[in-house]
């Protein structure tokens, strides 16, 4: 890897430990505090929603200066959201819309910003084996950080979720002077062409699917946001096993991603997305059956399995699909898509959550094994990808026979 690559892979493994640290337990602090899941679920959705606002506002940043400024905002944005927590403390329950609305915003700043930096500093060659690495690295955070998260939380109960929100704060802090060093954009400064692209949309037909898929993604993922955490905190009711069971999570995490980097080819993404998938359904129609610890670690290793390999695969699919695009012109308004069909799949995953919770709760766990189902589209639409490639390949055979 390059010095720029090294750097921002850097400051995201800072990011992300502060959040995973943070973020997961912030979720049980919200339960814990109200003892209402519609808390959290509504926290989760005001945050998703300010997410794609303030996306395409840093996009309409990053166009007309740099993208490294929306990556800035996002990681300040983000230390400020736990100060308010810190600040708040036990009232942080009375206030999830306020919360959820600078969190999104700062969210959608920095996602802006980390993705078209992947999409400049990591050449096409190299972005699937960067992507793998990341997801390593972050699997790295997501160990250490809950450890060690738990042990403090368990051990100081309440204030111990305080003292996690600063030691985050220091690490978003650190974060921020990194990115100072990260290189500038040079290239001209154009607006924000999202008409351009849809007319790219019409022209290139694996756009539309490719776009459609990341909607799919969007609605298993808006459940993935909060529900797993306070199952397993359900399950072994102590927030430090919490913390310890991220140990093996998180090693799954990063062997799943070692092995997409060093054996997952392009060739064999789509039935490595297909078999992933029937071992995510599966999993999760026991602990459907009978919620127990085992069903619930079972499932939750397989969570974690799908999306460092689902995940990867699919973003890696999204960068092929749109590598024809105008790299100075149109990478910016592809992230911008992205978000904003993702966070339709989050905003309706969580709002059908929130209706089917209030109207008949025990319901909403066949939701969940719903979500997870139809993210076998995915294999379709990645698929089509290689029909196409295999056609080409016949008619050029045939061209060079004739």
């Amino acid at each position: 890897m390059s010095p720029s690559q090294k750097l921002l892979l850097s400051i995201h493994a800072c990011f992300g430990l502060a959040t995973t640290m943070s973020g997961l337990f912030l979720n049980l602090y919200l339960w814990r505090l109200s003892n209402d899941l519609t808390v959290n679920a509504s926290f989760i959705l005001v945050t998703f929603f300010f997410g794609t606002v303030s996306f395409a506002v840093g996009a309409l940043l990053s166009k007309k200066t740099d993208r490294i400024f929306s990556f800035q905002i996002g990681i300040g944005l983000t230390a400020l959201f736990y100060l308010l927590v810190i600040l708040l403390q036990e009232k942080t329950a009375s206030y999830p819309m306020v919360i959820g609305i600078l969190n999104g915003t700062a969210t959608g700043f920095y996602w802006l910003g980390y993705l078209v930096l992947i999409y400049d500093l990591v050449d096409n060659q190299s972005r699937s084996q960067f992507m793998g690495k990341q997801m390593a690295v972050f699997g790295l955070v997501n160990t250490l950080g809950p450890a060690f998260a738990g042990y403090v939380i368990s051990s100081l109960n309440f204030t111990g979720y305080n003292l996690v929100f600063s030691l985050s704060l220091l690490l978003f802090f650190t974060g921020l002077i990194l990115s100072l060093r990260l290189p500038k954009d040079t290239s001209p400064k154009k607006p924000l062409y999202l008409r351009l692209l849809w007319r790219f949309n019409k022209r290139k037909s694996a756009l539309k699917p490719m776009w459609f898929g990341w909607l799919i993604w969007g609605t298993c993922e808006g459940i993935l946001a909060f529900y797993p955490t306070v199952i397993l905190f359900m399950t072994v009711k102590n927030e430090f096993l919490v913390g310890i069971s991220s140990i093996l999570f998180g090693t799954v995490a990063i062997l799943s991603s070692l092995w997409h980097s060093r054996y997952n080819n392009r060739d064999r993404e789509p039935y490595t997305l297909l078999i992933v998938w029937l071992m995510y359904f599966l999993a999760c129609i026991p602990m459907i059956l009978t919620m127990n610890i085992w069903t619930v670690f079972i499932f939750l290793i397989v969570n974690e399995i799908s999306k460092a390999l689902i995940g990867v695969t699919y973003f890696s699919f999204m960068f092929r699909s749109i590598k024809d695009l105008p790299k100075s012109g149109l990478r910016t308004e592809s992230m911008v898509m992205r978000e904003i069909m993702l966070n339709i799949g989050r905003l309706l995953s969580i709002t059908t959550f929130i209706l089917l919770y209030l109207a008949a709760k025990e319901l909403t766990i066949y939701y969940f094994l719903f979500a997870i189902f139809i993210q076998g589209l995915l294999f379709k639409i990645l698929s089509a990808e290689n029909d196409g490639i295999m056609v080409r390949k016949k008619i050029k055979i045939y061209k060079s026979e004739v």
